[in-house]
């Protein structure tokens, strides 16, 4: 992908730490991904922490599940993500935005594979949002997997893809069409 060079920083849940260690990340970073703080809690600093560095805030929470709080924003050279903190949130947005951009930075015009293929079994959302699931597509059909929890991360152990359900929807019966986002490792 022509990724060279992965810095990690860490930084305490206070303001002023936050700007600082941000800050140190732009001045060395291409790009930077940020984990967790993004939410709305009295210790989620990364979205002020990003308006008082000079990031262009683009988005600040999506209508999606998993990965509600979402952060996106860029500065004139850099795009900067800010990830929610649960790990299944955290993959799932580096696949649906993340991913994507690293992909075009790095030259190429494709991104995930992406097509329409029929569920295995039926399913009943239970939130109005867009909702992102891991599962295994398999002999032409995707099977959604238990465990789809945001903290945790079996289902993402055995997957191979995410259905994409949308937000209007509220049940999607065996064979209905969905959307099937193949994940890279896979693809």
């Amino acid at each position: 992908m022509g990724i060279y060079q992965v810095k990690v920083y860490r930084s305490p849940d206070i303001l002023e730490e936050t700007i600082k260690t941000l800050q140190t990340a732009l001045d060395s970073s291409d790009v930077v991904l940020l984990t967790g703080g993004v939410s709305v809690g009295n210790y989620d600093f990364v979205v002020r922490a990003a308006e008082v560095c000079g990031v262009q805030k683009l988005f600040h929470r999506v209508k999606q599940r998993p990965g509600k709080p979402l952060f996106a924003g860029r500065t004139s050279t850099q795009p900067v993500f800010g990830l929610p903190g649960n790990p299944s949130s955290v993959l799932t947005c580096f696949y649906q935005y993340v991913w994507p951009v690293l992909r075009r930075i790095s030259g190429h015009t494709d991104s995930l594979t992406t097509f329409i293929a029929p569920l295995r079994t039926a399913f009943d959302k239970t939130v109005p949002l867009t909702q992102f699931l891991k599962a295994v597509y398999q002999n032409g059909k995707a099977q959604i997997l238990s465990a789809q929890e945001s903290y945790r991360m079996s289902s993402f152990a055995i997957c191979n893809c995410l259905v994409e359900l949308n937000e209007e929807i509220r049940a999607y019966n065996e064979n209905e069409a969905v959307t099937i986002h193949i994940l890279p490792t896979y693809g």
